[in-house]
């Protein structure tokens, strides 16, 4: 495989050139599922700090498990030789080289590197000795999740947002001196829940690095035509790089690469795309384990996921190293180990939710998958034959299960191309031969995006005025019940911190943590498996508060009383100067009934209200 590849190769040329010209970059990279986006980001960051167009690198990712991928088994293990990180994390020597070299070359050694999100990393589950959280992005290349870009762009320091004060000036100069780089950006363009919050903010951090002459590059595989289209409308002048079938630039804005070797493994797998009902998943799965193919099966809810690993591990008799389950609603313990069994090579089925559709660099040989998002399907099977060594057999089949959830949308488009005597191509970005390209099924199914009129008017007042008072900031974060992006997070502890038989560790603490949505954690308080919010905080001290959901809410939704509790209660906290540096950890404490090992959140306290 070369590397860079030879998309990546062009984008950066046009890059270079821009540059030397001192015109502020505005790229649309597009390329499929496993290509190379995310690792070459190092490259372009060398490029702009080099042509002194940006003095720092933001590298934006939707997903906390893409960050912690992307800052330790990329940025820090090419920096650094740490033999934990490099047996963990198998990256290819040649990539990290590459990467090693565009660091130091833009004078960005391990010191400067950080990440943002909100959990930390420790020492003890990463392998690594070098590890730097920065809320403030105060350091030259920082890898975050977007929603801590957005606050911290917005004037709402992410380590501030529930203080009275806020100290805004250092991230937002931060900012402003930077590269954006927003990775995998589709994906806002998808949220289920509060499209419209996440849409706006998305497209008016996109307006401010026009106004602030912010560098800005948007890399993704699953950019619908809308999408990019708006994009562009908000950008002006870009240019867009992309996979095509032969080497031609339109306009001087549209430039389309072709790839030989990567076309080439692509056609050599015959893709193949099929129907299955629910009742045959189970008997499916055994078939493919007899001959030995590793299988991913990916469900839309948590619920069908517990479902269908019980199942099978039932039917099949697996041990508990060779089926996993991944989803949202399991510790970080948990997730960890399980992530641990399927990069060690041992695990034969994979069972999960879109938590591993992007940032988990795994390959299996089948797919099976429900089909209620058609960029979902896209990004599941980018996880089957990656590459040509983890392509076991010539063939790369994927299972569409058709059940009540599932979009019509997608299952007419895959009836359509095989009537035609065709078949889907889930890698590659254009029509060849006997094969549709999956960029059809995305611009058929492309729906208009609405934005939040009254968000944006309300971002604006935060972003364009010269100062902003604290109060101001507050008020509109209290109106949007501290979550202008998506769903409020919040941190469950699945063990009492009392029941250790040692000192507190922030470490043990964060292992036995779930972070979760407001709704899940609203759910949670229904079925009776919450009552109560816990401080942690150092010498071995607790402090649980009753949630006292019996007294009059003032007609208030229970999300809004839950999270009005967790603001009060982390106020007098901090106001509090004997209390305020002793504070570990606030969290939701979850009854030991209502949690089993390696399986997450019980079943019996979610399904009936997922599939309601």
């Amino acid at each position: 495989m070369r590397v860079p590849r030879p998309l990546i190769e062009r984008a950066l040329e046009i890059l270079e050139n821009d540059a030397k010209k001192g015109i502020i970059p505005r790229l649309i990279l597009e390329a499929p599922t496993g290509y190379g986006k995310s690792v070459a980001a190092p490259l372009f960051a060398n490029i702009l700090i080099r042509n002194e167009l940006s003095h720092n690198f933001i590298h934006s990712l939707p997903l906390r498990a893409i960050v912690r991928d992307l800052y330790l088994c990329l940025l820090v293990n090419s920096l650094t030789y740490e033999t934990e990180l490099r047996k963990k994390c198998r990256k290819n020597e040649e990539i990290l080289r590459k990467v090693a070299e565009a660091l130091k070359s833009a004078g960005i050694g391990i010191d400067q590197i950080a990440y943002q999100m909100g959990e930390t990393l420790h020492t003890e589950s990463t392998g690594s000795e070098v590890l730097r959280k920065e809320p403030l992005f105060n350091t030259r290349y920082v890898v975050t999740t977007l929603d801590s870009l957005a606050y911290n762009a917005f004037r709402i320091p992410v380590t501030e947002v529930f203080n009275p004060r806020k100290h805004y000036a250092t991230p937002r100069l931060r900012i402003y001196l930077s590269t954006l780089y927003f990775d995998e950006a589709h994906m806002i363009y998808e949220e289920e829940e509060e499209q419209e919050k996440s849409v706006t903010a998305f497209e008016e951090l996109l307006e401010m690095s026009i106004a602030g002459n912010i560098p800005v590059i948007i890399a993704s595989a699953t950019l619908s035509k809308e999408v990019e289209e708006k994009i562009a409308e908000k950008l002006g002048e870009i240019r867009v790089v992309k996979l095509g079938r032969e080497d031609k630039t339109e306009s001087n804005r549209k430039t389309y690469v072709r790839d030989d070797d990567f076309e080439d493994f692509i056609r050599s797998i015959k893709w193949e795309t099929e129907f299955i009902d629910e009742y045959e998943l189970i008997n499916k799965a055994k078939e493919f384990l007899e001959n030995n193919l590793r299988v991913f099966i990916a469900r839309d809810i948590i619920c069908s996921a517990i479902d269908t690993y019980r199942n099978l591990k039932k039917t099949l008799d697996l041990g508990s190293d060779e089926i996993i389950l991944l989803h949202s609603l399991m510790t970080k313990e948990d997730k960890e180990e399980a992530l641990n069994k399927l990069y060690d090579g041992k695990t034969k089925i994979l069972v999960a939710t879109s938590i591993v559709e992007a940032g988990v660099d795994v390959s299996f040989d089948i797919l099976i998958t429900d089909c209620r998002r058609p960029t979902s399907v896209v990004q599941r099977a980018g996880r089957v034959c990656r590459s040509p060594h983890t392509c076991r057999s010539s063939e790369a089949l994927v299972y569409i299960i058709r059940n009540q959830n599932s979009s019509n949308e997608v299952i007419e488009f895959i009836k359509h191309v095989k009537n035609e005597g065709k078949e889907v191509c889930w890698r590659l970005p254009y029509d060849i031969g006997n094969y549709v390209s999956y960029i059809r099924l995305l611009d058929q199914t492309e729906k208009h995006i609405k934005t939040d009129l009254e968000l944006r008017r309300k971002l604006k007042a935060l972003t364009n005025p010269l100062l902003v008072s604290s109060k101001t900031i507050n008020r509109v974060l209290e109106e949007y019940a501290y979550s202008i992006i998506r769903t409020h997070l919040v941190e469950i502890l699945t063990e009492e911190p009392t029941a250790m038989q040692h000192e507190f560790k922030e470490t043990e603490l964060d292992a036995k943590t779930i972070v979760t949505s407001i709704n899940k954690l609203s759910l949670l308080v229904k079925k009776k498996c919450i009552d109560s919010l816990q401080a942690v905080l150092d010498n071995n001290e607790t402090r649980k508060i009753p949630l006292d959901l019996n007294e009059p809410r003032e007609h208030k939704s229970l999300e809004k009383t839950l999270i009005k509790k967790y603001v009060n209660t982390l106020t007098e906290l901090m106001r509090n100067p004997l209390l305020k540096h002793r504070v570990l950890k606030i969290a939701y404490p979850l009854k030991t009934e209502c949690y089993i090992k390696n399986e997450g959140v019980k079943r019996d306290v979610l399904c009936f209200q997922e599939q309601k």
